[in-house]
C-alpha cells in the first residue's frame, strides 16, 4: 500500500522566514531551553522545580551556545519522535514539533549529547546533509546523570552582525522575558546561566525585574465567543527592553512576537514613583486560544489586529483600574482639550448629542488628542447629517408624516442655524484674542507694526474684487464696513501698485448711497493706521501729522474722481460725496497734543478726538487702538455669551 513521502524539511525551512533581529537569533536557544523544560517535567513530574535543572553556558566571541538538562533524555521513545518531523508529542503544551529545525536558520552546526535510562547517544545533526544525523565530530560529553546537552556553533553571515552586538545582561533579560509565565507561576526548575564566565541566576534576575501585582483568569470575547486567558501584570522599572507599556503574548509557556505597545491605551509613556523612578505596566497573557494561533515556527500569533485589540483593550483596562488618579486626571485634560475645540468649532457641537462632554470623552480612547476628537466629531457630525438628509427626504415623499416630523424639523433647522452662527462668533472671539496679541510687546520688546493690524482687518494690496467676505475683519472697526460698495486696502487709486512717497490710505471705503448718513450722498471713509507706541507726531509736519494726511487724500480723491479696482473697472467718484477719515494710532501725549492743536474734540471716554473740517468737508476721528478693539469686543459680548456658553471661558 501507498504511504505519504517524508516532509521535504528543507524546503519547509527555505518557506520559513525568519527575519535577522535578536529575538529571532535567539529563537534556537529558546526552543532547547523550552525543550529541557517539558524534559525536566517529563522526569521529575512533581518534583521538577526542586529536582529539575537546566544550563545555559554562552561564548559570545565566535558565538557558540549550550543547553543541557537533567531531564528524561533521548530514550527511545523521545529519539523517534526527535526524527519525525510535525509529531503531536507535545501539542497539548502548545508544542509543533518543528523548533528543532528552526536552529538551521540561525547556525551552521549542530549537536546532541544525551544519557538516558537505557543508556546514552551522541550526534551531529544537520538537516542539509544526507544522511541528516551522523556520528559527533566534537568530542562533548553530557554533564547530568540524564538528560540532553545541545550544542550550538558557526553563526549564519545574515546574524554574524547581531551575534556580535550582544551584551551579557541584555541575554539574560531576553531569556527571562522569553519564559516569563514560567517565572511568573514559579514552574522554572534551577537555572543558571554562564556568559562569557560569568554566572547569572535567572530565577533572582527574574525578581529583580518582574514581581507581579495581579494575576487573574478573565474571560474575553472574541468573535462573540468567550475565551478564557490567564493574566499576569506588573509595574517595572522601565529599561532597556521594555521602554513602553507592553502586553506580551504567550503559547505553549513561550512569548510569542516582541509583544505589543499598549502606550496608547494607557495615555502616558510612564508613571514615577515616590522615588522617581520611571516605572511602566508588563502584562503577560495565555490561554488556550493563543497556544492554538501560534504559527508554526512560534514566531507570532495569527490572529487580526482586531482580535489582539480585543485583548489589549482588556488587559488596558485592567491597568487604568489601577491608576485611578491619573486616569482622573488625564480626562479631566481631555475634556477641557474637546471644551477648547467647540469653542473653536460650535458646528461639532451636534455630534455630542445628548451627552456631556465628559461622557463622550470617558468612551474614547486615552491616548486622543483634541485633535482626534475633532476628527471624530466632525465624522459624527457627517454622518448625523446624512442619516437626518435621508430621513427628511423620506419624509417629503410621504408628506403626511411631514406634520408628525414638523417639531423635529425645526428643532434641527434651528439647532444649525445656532451652531453655524456660534461658529461665525468664535472665530470673532479669537481674531479679537489675536488683535490683542498684535498689539503687544513682540519678542525683541518692540511694538508691533502697524502693517500686522492692517493684513488682520484686511488683507494689503488687495480690494474687494479680489478678497471674499470670509477674508477681512472689518467688524474690527465698523460692523458697517463690510457692506460698501467698494474696499481697496493699500492701493493706488490709479489701480497700480503703490510706490515709495505714494500718499494714499490704508483702506478706502467707496459706498453708492449713504450709509453714514440719511440723505441719499454717496460716502468714502479712509482709514490710516499707524504705529502702535509711536509718540513723535508733530503737528503741520510732512509725515507727522496722520490728520492732516488724511485730509491730503481726500483732497487727491476729490480732485481725481475715480478709483481704479483691481479688476480693471473704474469706480467714478461724484462731487458732493461724503469724506469720514479715522486715525487709529495709540494716543500718546504728542498725538493728543496735535489733536487739541488741530481744535478737535475729545470723547467722553477720553480715548479718542474728533471734528469736522468744514472747508474740505470732511469729517474726522481719531481713536486709539485699545478703543477699537474694546469696541468690537463689546459689540460681540452678548454673542460670546449667549452662543457660545459654557464653551467659552
Amino acid at each position: 500500500m501507498d504511504q505519504l513521502n517524508r516532509a521535504d524539511m528543507p524546503a519547509v525551512l527555505e518557506r520559513t522566514n525568519l527575519r535577522p533581529n535578536v529575538e529571532n537569533f535567539l529563537l534556537p536557544i529558546y526552543e532547547s531551553i523550552s525543550n529541557a523544560i517539558y524534559s525536566v517535567q517529563d522526569k521529575w513530574k512533581e518534583q521538577s522545580v526542586e529536582q529539575g535543572k537546566i544550563d545555559l553556558i554562552i561564548t559570545t566571541a565566535s558565538f557558540s551556545a549550550t543547553v543541557a538538562d537533567n531531564g528524561i533524555g533521548l530514550d527511545e521513545k523521545n529519539y523517534d519522535k526527535f526524527k519525525t518531523p510535525f509529531t503531536n508529542h507535545r501539542l497539548k503544551r502548545g508544542g509543533k514539533g518543528f523548533g528543532r529545525f528552526v536552529g538551521f536558520k540561525v547556525f551552521e552546526r549542530i549537536s546532541y549529547y544525551s544519557k538516558h535510562d537505557q543508556g546514552q547517544r551522541s550526534f551531529d545533526f544537520d538537516i542539509y546533509s544526507q544522511p541528516e544525523i551522523t556520528n559527533p565530530t566534537l568530542k562533548k560529553a553530557h554533564k547530568f546523570e540524564t538528560g540532553c546537552t545541545v550544542y550550538y556553533e558557526g553563526v549564519k553571515d545574515n546574524f554574524q552582525k547581531i551575534s556580535e552586538s550582544l551584551e551579557p545582561e541584555d541575554i539574560v533579560e531576553r531569556i527571562i522575558r522569553y519564559f516569563l509565565p514560567y517565572f511568573i507561576g514559579a514552574q522554572i526548575p534551577e537555572f543558571s546561566i554562564t556568559i562569557d564566565g560569568a554566572k547569572f541566576d535567572a530565577k533572582q534576575n527574574f525578581l529583580e525585574f518582574f514581581e507581579p501585582q495581579h494575576e487573574e483568569a478573565i474571560d474575553i470575547e472574541i468573535d462573540g465567543q468567550p475565551h478564557k486567558f490567564d493574566i499576569q501584570i506588573s509595574k517595572v522599572k522601565r529599561n532597556s527592553l521594555f521602554q513602553n507599556h507592553a502586553m506580551l503574548l504567550f503559547a505553549g509557556g513561550r512569548i510569542i512576537g516582541s509583544g505589543r505597545n499598549i502606550e496608547g491605551k494607557i495615555g502616558q509613556a510612564y508613571f514615577v514613583n515616590d522615588d522617581g523612578e520611571k516605572q511602566i505596566y508588563i502584562s503577560a497573557v495565555s490561554g488556550p486560544y493563543l497556544d492554538q494561533n501560534a504559527n508554526t515556527a512560534r514566531t507570532q500569533i495569527e490572529m487580526s489586529e482586531d482580535e489582539i485589540d480585543v485583548i489589549v483593550q482588556s488587559i488596558s483596562s485592567i491597568i487604568l483600574s489601577k491608576e485611578e488618579e491619573f486616569v482622573r486626571s488625564h480626562r479631566k485634560k481631555q475634556s477641557q482639550g474637546v471644551q477648547l475645540a467647540l469653542a473653536r468649532n460650535p458646528l461639532l457641537r451636534t455630534a455630542l448629542g445628548t451627552q456631556s462632554i465628559v461622557d463622550y470623552v470617558s468612551g474614547k480612547p486615552m491616548s486622543w488628542k483634541a485633535e482626534a476628537f475633532v476628527s471624530n466629531l466632525a465624522l459624527e457630525r457627517y454622518r448625523d447629517q446624512r442619516d437626518w438628509e435621508a430621513e427628511f427626504e423620506a419624509g417629503l415623499k410621504k408628506p403626511e408624516t411631514l406634520a408628525d416630523m414638523r417639531e423635529k424639523i425645526f428643532t434641527k433647522i434651528e439647532q444649525e442655524n445656532r451652531d453655524a452662527l456660534a461658529s461665525y462668533v468664535a472665530h470673532r472671539k479669537s481674531v479679537i484674542q489675536l488683535a490683542d496679541a498684535i498689539l503687544g510687546l513682540q519678542d525683541d520688546g518692540k511694538m508691533s507694526k502697524e502693517d500686522m493690524f492692517h493684513d488682520l482687518v484686511h488683507p494689503r494690496m488687495e480690494d474687494s474684487d479680489s478678497t471674499k467676505f470670509y477674508q477681512h475683519n472689518l467688524w474690527l472697526i465698523d460692523e458697517r464696513l463690510s457692506f460698501f460698495s467698494y474696499i481697496s486696502s493699500d492701493r493706488s487709486n490709479s489701480g497700480k501698485g503703490r510706490k515709495k512717497g505714494d500718499k494714499i490710505a490704508d483702506l478706502l471705503f467707496f459706498d453708492e448711497c449713504s450709509i453714514y448718513r440719511e440723505k441719499d450722498n454717496d460716502v468714502i471713509v479712509l482709514v490710516e493706521f499707524k504705529r502702535p507706541g509711536r509718540d513723535n507726531y508733530k503737528y503741520g509736519t510732512s509725515g507727522k501729522d496722520p490728520v492732516h494726511q488724511v485730509i491730503e487724500q481726500a483732497i487727491k480723491i476729490r480732485e481725481e474722481e475715480r478709483i481704479i479696482a483691481t479688476s480693471g473697472r473704474t469706480i467714478t467718484i461724484p462731487k458732493g460725496t461724503r469724506l469720514y477719515g479715522y486715525v487709529v494710532a495709540d494716543l500718546e501725549p504728542t498725538l493728543r497734543k496735535l489733536c487739541e492743536n488741530q481744535d478737535m474734540t475729545q470723547t467722553w471716554d477720553n480715548k479718542g478726538y474728533y471734528f469736522y473740517h468744514k472747508t474740505h468737508d470732511i469729517f474726522i476721528e481719531v481713536l486709539g487702538y485699545d478703543k477699537l478693539v474694546d469696541d468690537a469686543r463689546k459689540r460681540n459680548a452678548a454673542f460670546f455669551d449667549i452662543l457660545l456658553g459654557d464653551l467659552v471661558d
